[in-house]
């Protein structure tokens, strides 16, 4: 599969006032006394066991994180001298596949397990600080475009610790993963995950829904109605929850919201009926020459084609009756025009996948993590979609001075590193500075070739030069397969360097 290099020369937070359900349980249940083999109320005896069962799972996360982690030397150092800090890295609401509500639930149960598992060794940044911080974070993030609000939040939050969370559906049970990261180095010390059966009262029931027409030209009245002066939409596609993989239902049903959105504008208001849609793509020679600075591929593509220039983009929620949808449109500053809504699954061609392809990284392992500010991108944006024989060209940036390791993921397993190389063989970049790959001096091409699926690109940020530490593991020239099996065990290589600061970001890239 895949890439063919031709050389032209060769924020969800728990508030303050907490869900109580959890942390009542557990209460009753220490309360009660150890020698009772049995509540005279059987029920009664049921329900407690399934809360006690509960408990003991977010106690068992706490003590995984916390108990025979692999602490540096750093922080061993650290715990010699002070009590260390830990922040919970909160969920974004558009990633979450159950409501805000009942996330809550599971975020409350981890967090107060973790405040009793930490017994005063460590502290637990408190929840309407951090809260705040978020909040505050966020709105800065619009205004500044910052690209790492973990990094952000690391920062304010002024933690030692980050427990980073996922939370999925598999079937009708929640799975709760988290990792604690070390906000010096950016290392994962510990890891734990474990699955709850939801009760039967938050299980979300689809009363009702749209067939995908009736979805799509709701959606393209709903995103236009109250936008002033459309010019151009550019159409990033629609993904897979946050997977950033396009399947054959995202591509299908952009089609049709395409369609929607251009019958909408010839008989809609005379500010949008001469509108231009087209996928976002930006040409090699002009990607080269883009003036990222800090912003993202795609701001800076929306403020040089100026007011009236617009990115679709979406994701997609399978449940058991209905496909949720969310959409957004969004402008040069971020601000978007957003819906959402269920189409109900028997309404979908049967012919197309809701599920994606397999992956060279899983889902949960996607997000940026690490101290160093580290950003990738493509001519694609940040979640590209490429047909057979488009080529590609990559952008990489640090917010400080940085060795950059960079790596291809086929979907047939073979890894091969694309950065460093021959024509470019150190790589030492500057802070602020966005190196392409393959830059105009670089005499190669990546063209993409059949059969299709699913690839990835993962760059890694040091904060010294760790080519001498790789060789033995990873000792290979540039574009050779390396003796590495999957991206687990690259980034176990790198992981385990000594005395380094690490940051690490993936850019999941679909084929078709």
């Amino acid at each position: 599969m895949g890439l063919f290099v031709s050389a032209v020369v060769p924020s969800l937070y728990a508030e303050e006032g907490v869900v109580q359900a959890v942390e009542q349980s557990a209460s009753e249940y220490r309360q009660d006394k150890p020698w009772r083999k049995k509540d005279p109320d059987q029920e009664q005896d049921k329900d407690k066991k399934k809360t006690v069962s509960t408990s003991k799972k977010f106690r068992t996360m706490a003590r995984a994180l916390l108990g025979q982690p692999h602490w540096s030397e750093r922080f061993l150092n650290l715990l010699d001298r002070d009590t260390p800090k830990i922040a919970i890295h909160p969920f974004k609401a558009d990633e979450l596949p159950i409501s805000l509500e009942e996330a809550q639930i599971y975020v409350n149960g981890f967090t107060q397990a973790l405040v009793r598992e930490a017994d005063g060794r460590y502290a637990v940044v408190a929840r309407k600080e951090l809260g705040a911080l978020v909040q505050d974070i966020n709105e800065m993030g619009m205004r500044s475009e910052s690209e790492n609000p973990l990094g952000d939040l690391i920062t304010r939050a002024r933690s030692d610790l980050l427990a980073v969370g996922t939370l999925s559906l598999k079937g009708d049970k929640i799975l709760l993963a988290y990792k604690m990261v070390e906000t010096e180095t950016g290392r994962i010390v510990s890891s734990s995950q474990q699955t709850f059966a939801r009760k039967n009262e938050a299980i979300s029931k689809a009363h009702g829904g749209l067939s995908v027409n009736g979805a799509a030209q709701k959606a393209a009245g709903a995103l236009l109605r109250d936008v002033n002066f459309v010019r151009k939409i550019m159409v990033q596609g629609i993904r897979y929850q946050t997977s950033g993989i396009h399947t054959g239902f995202g591509r299908y049903f952009t089609g049709v919201l395409v369609d929607s959105l251009r019958q909408y504008a010839t008989s809609g208001p005379r500010n949008i009926n001469s509108m231009e849609i087209s996928d976002f793509v930006i040409e090699e020679e002009q990607f080269r020459g883009l003036q990222l600075s800090a912003n993202s591929v795609e701001r800076t593509r929306l403020s040089q084609d100026g007011q009236g220039s617009f990115i679709l983009k979406g994701t997609y929620w399978p449940f058991e009756e209905y496909v949720e949808m969310r959409l957004s449109l969004e402008n040069e500053k971020g601000a978007a025009h957003v819906w959402r809504g269920r189409i109900v699954k028997s309404e979908i061609p049967p012919e197309l996948d809701l599920l994606p392809p397999p992956s060279p990284i899983a889902q949960e392992e996607t997000n940026p993590l690490g101290p160093i500010d580290l950003y990738l991108s493509s001519n694609k944006g940040s979640d590209p979609s490429y047909k057979i024989g488009q080529k590609m060209v990559l952008s990489v940036r640090t917010s400080v001075d940085a060795y950059i390791g960079c790596y291809y993921l086929q979907a047939d397993g073979m890894i091969f590193r694309i950065f460093p190389n021959r024509f470019m063989k150190s790589g030492f970049l500057n802070g602020g500075f966005t190196q392409n790959i393959p830059s105009a001096s670089m005499p190669f091409a990546f063209e993409f070739t059949p059969p299709s699926g699913v690839e990835a690109v993962k760059c890694f940020a040091t904060d010294r030069d760790v080519a001498k530490d790789l060789t033995t593991a990873l000792g290979q020239a540039a574009f050779k397969p390396l003796s590495v099996a999957n991206e687990r065990q690259l980034t176990k290589v790198y992981r385990s360097l000594p005395n380094v600061l690490l940051s690490e970001v993936s850019l999941i890239i679909s084929v078709e």
